[in-house]
């Protein structure tokens, strides 16, 4: 073989390696994005479980109107709610707040219930990462 095919090669395969290792860190970085973007979304369905089951706690009580903070794990994390009704509210309406966390990142849901035609509906959900 000749030194102008060998030099050939080795450029070829010094091209192929940096394709490699600009491969590999693109991978890793969309690996990375995906991990987080995957831990936040639990994290708020975890607090939207929060507010799903406040209304099923209100749906067995129509003339209840508050709930003390109530902690719950599932699903490898955390949820805590709470509901009160701020002094501003009517009688018929209620503030439920939800806090999920999963690895490390949380999420806090905030719903207003409104009682109407006996039974209790959720009229406004605000979610935020805390």
């Amino acid at each position: 073989m000749g030194t102008s095919k060998v030099i050939l090669l080795s450029g070829i395969y010094l091209v192929l390696g940096f394709y490699t290792v600009s491969f590999t860190a693109a991978d890793e970085a969309n690996y990375t994005n995906a991990l987080t973007v995957a831990t936040q979304s639990q994290a708020e369905q975890l607090s939207k479980t929060g507010v799903s089951l406040a209304l099923q706690r209100f749906a067995a009580n129509l003339a209840m109107t508050s709930i003390g903070t109530t902690t719950v794990t599932t699903m490898g994390g955390t949820v805590v709610y709470s509901a009160s009704q701020p002094v501003s509210f009517p009688a018929t309406q209620t503030q439920v707040i939800s806090t999920g966390t999963y690895n490390g990142v949380t999420v806090q849901t905030t719903a207003v219930f409104h009682q109407y035609g006996g039974r209790w509906k959720v009229l406004r959900v605000y979610s935020k990462t805390v």
